[in-house]
């Protein structure tokens, strides 16, 4: 991991995906959550400096050694590590991708697009990896993060047909404007919002995926192949859920996407 993000050999020097010390932060602060071997052995040694430093004030009126590092007060690397790492302002968009309800794949995805270090046409031309090319999709013009994430005619089009069956209110507009949209319209533990969360995970990772395969393998585009795709991958996620409400909002989503209504019928909401 920590060579495909960093190293990004096959980007070569200067494509790093992502910064190494960006990837170690927490996934609330726009990480990844990794935590740097170095940094955990810089805790260790934090702890074990502390601890000579205090042995060496101890007096015989004192019998023990606690960790001020840690409201418990005893010591564990988690806590030391927190002492001295790096830190950033909390991300407003983290609860929307790091939920249970997604695939890892299509959390992992929509974190290089959140972060903008997919390697798009437009960001291997600026490092001079390419020639100028155009978008695998449309033809138009080179792909970028806001081209791929809609502004491409063909992707818009795989959105539109993704929102109309989550019964969702859609126009193209930037990423980061999409975000926002999402993180107002697609938050919430319910199974309908779960459901559209991890539609829209895969919509996104269905659209990288495929853009790759037609550059690199020579796959032809069929958009009403990726629509069935999509749906295929909705529905079976759907029947992973038992006992859902049948809410006006729930009946129309399992008619829009047409999965199994019985989810309806029995066992357990997971």
């Amino acid at each position: 991991m920590r060579q495909f993000l960093w190293k990004g050999t096959a980007l070569g020097r200067g494509g790093a995906k992502v910064a190494w010390e960006d990837v170690c932060l927490p996934k609330t602060e726009g990480g990844l959550g990794i935590r740097n071997l170095k940094d955990c052995n810089k805790a260790l040694m934090e702890f074990l400096l502390r601890w000579g430093i205090s042995l060496l004030e101890l007096s015989l009126n004192i019998d023990r050694f606690t960790w001020c590092g840690h409201p418990s007060s005893s010591f564990s690397v988690s806590s030391a590590w927190n002492l001295i790492r790096a830190r950033k302002i909390l991300v407003n968009w983290a609860p929307l991708i790091w939920d249970n309800a997604i695939a890892p794949r299509y959390q992992f995805i929509l974190w290089l697009i959140v972060k903008n270090r997919l390697p798009t046409q437009v960001m291997l031309l600026s490092y001079g990896r390419i020639g100028f090319n155009v978008c695998a999709f449309c033809s138009e013009v080179p792909d970028s993060r806001d081209h791929l994430f809609f502004g491409c005619r063909i992707s818009a089009s795989l959105a539109f047909f993704w929102a109309a069956r989550c019964n969702l209110p859609w126009r193209n507009r930037c990423w980061n404007e999409v975000l926002s949209w999402a993180r107002k319209f697609l938050t919430g533990n319910d199974f309908y919002h779960r459901i559209v969360r991890f539609s829209f995970g895969a919509l996104c990772h269905l659209i990288w995926k495929k853009m790759n395969a037609i550059i690199f393998t020579g796959e032809s585009l069929v958009v009403p192949a990726l629509k069935n795709h999509l749906i295929k991958v909705v529905r079976d996620k759907a029947i992973t859920f038992k006992n859902v409400s049948p809410s006006p909002r729930n009946k129309r989503l399992q008619r829009g996407w047409g999965f199994d209504p019985v989810v309806f019928l029995s066992g357990s909401d997971p």
